[in-house]
C-alpha cells in the first residue's frame, strides 16, 4: 500500500511540474515579441545603394529591430513608424503622404529640406549630404597655408545666400568673394575673374555649375592658372578636384542609427545638420602636378576640426 501512494505522490508530483512549465511558456513572451521593433526604408532609384543602406542599417540596430522596406499602405496602418527617406525624390514621396509619418532624411542638401521644415504636426530630421562650405574652405586654408582670397561660383541672383559663410570665413582670417554666374554661357568668363582674385576656387554644391559636363572646362581653366579647386564632393576628386571632405555611407548609416535609436526610445529627433564626423580625399596626382606638397589625409581632418573647436571656444565668455 505505501508503495502505490509513493508511486502516485510521485506522478502528481511530475504532472504538476509539467503543468507549472507549460503555464510559464504560455505566459512568457518570445524573445522577438518583447524587443520587436520596426523602421521603415524608403528608397532611392538605385535598387542597389537601397539593400547595401538597409544591410548596413541593420546591422548597426540588431536584431531587436527589424528594418524593411517603406510603402504608403504599411506607414498608413502604423502612424508611429518613423521613414527613412534616402534622396529628395523619397523625401518628397513620404512628406506627401497623409498624416505625415515622423521622417529621417538622408543623401539630402539644405536646401531639399528647407521647404518641408516648420509646417505643422511635421517630425523631420536629417543627416545632410553635402559638406559643409566653411570645413571645405579651411581644408583649402590647411593645403594653402599662405592663401588667404577664396572664390566662389554662384547662380546669379543666389548671392545673398552666401552672406554667413563670407561672415564666418572673416574669422579665420579668409577674405571670399561670390562671383555670379550668368548661364552656362558665361561659366568660364566668370571663372577666369574667379581666378584672378582667389588663391583657390571653393566650389559650392550646385549642379547647375559643377556637373558632369562643365568639371573638366572648369579643372582645365583653373590648373592652367595655377589654381586649386575644392570640394564639391567626393566625385569630383576622382575627376581631377585636388581635394573635399567627405562622410562615408558607413559612417552616415552609423549616424542615422543613433537617430534611429534615440527616436524608438523617446519619440524625438535631433535637428536636422552636417555629420561631424568626416573623412578627407585627395587627388594625389593633381598634387604632384601642380607641386603641392598636401599633408596626410588624417592630419587634415586633425587641422579642420582643431580650427572649428578654437573658433567655437573663442564664441564662448
Amino acid at each position: 500500500m505505501t508503495g502505490r501512494l509513493v508511486t502516485l505522490f510521485c506522478l502528481l508530483l511530475v504532472a504538476s511540474v509539467l503543468g507549472l512549465s507549460s503555464a510559464a511558456r504560455a505566459q512568457a513572451p518570445e524573445p522577438s515579441a518583447q524587443f520587436f521593433r520596426t523602421v521603415l526604408v524608403a528608397g532611392s532609384d538605385n535598387t542597389a545603394f537601397n539593400l547595401r543602406f538597409m544591410d548596413l542599417l541593420q546591422n548597426q540596430l540588431g536584431s531587436r529591430v527589424k528594418v524593411r522596406t517603406y510603402t504608403e499602405a504599411f506607414s498608413l496602418s502604423h502612424p508611429d513608424l518613423l521613414v527613412v527617406a534616402l534622396g529628395s525624390n523619397a523625401l518628397s514621396q513620404v512628406q506627401q503622404q497623409s498624416p505625415r509619418p515622423a521622417t529621417l532624411a538622408l543623401m539630402v542638401d539644405e536646401n531639399q529640406v528647407a521647404a518641408y521644415l516648420g509646417r505643422e504636426h511635421t517630425t523631420l530630421s536629417a543627416i545632410y549630404h553635402n559638406p559643409p562650405l566653411i570645413r571645405q574652405a579651411l581644408l583649402g586654408k590647411l593645403i594653402l597655408p599662405q592663401g588667404n582670397q577664396v572664390a566662389l561660383l554662384v547662380q546669379a541672383g543666389e548671392e545673398a545666400r552666401y552672406d554667413p559663410l563670407l561672415e564666418e570665413l572673416a574669422r579665420f582670417e579668409l577674405e571670399a568673394r561670390v562671383f555670379p554666374v550668368q548661364g552656362e554661357d558665361a561659366l568660364i568668363a566668370t571663372l577666369a575673374r574667379a581666378l584672378s582674385f582667389g588663391d583657390f576656387l571653393l566650389a559650392v554644391p550646385d549642379s547647375a555649375i559643377y556637373n558632369a559636363r562643365t568639371i573638366k572646362h572648369i579643372l582645365l581653366t583653373a590648373y592652367r592658372r595655377n589654381r586649386i579647386v575644392i570640394g564639391p564632393g567626393r566625385a569630383f576628386v576622382r575627376a581631377g578636384v585636388l581635394a573635399s571632405s567627405y562622410t562615408s555611407l558607413e559612417t552616415v548609416t552609423a549616424i542615422a542609427a543613433e537617430r534611429v535609436r534615440q527616436f524608438l526610445d523617446d519619440g524625438s529627433l535631433a535637428p536636422p545638420g552636417h555629420p561631424e564626423r568626416f573623412e578627407i580625399d585627395v587627388n594625389r596626382q593633381v598634387a604632384r602636378s601642380l607641386n603641392i606638397p598636401v599633408p596626410d589625409t588624417d592630419e587634415l581632418a586633425q587641422g579642420i576640426n582643431a580650427l572649428l573647436q578654437n573658433d567655437a571656444g573663442s564664441d564662448n565668455p
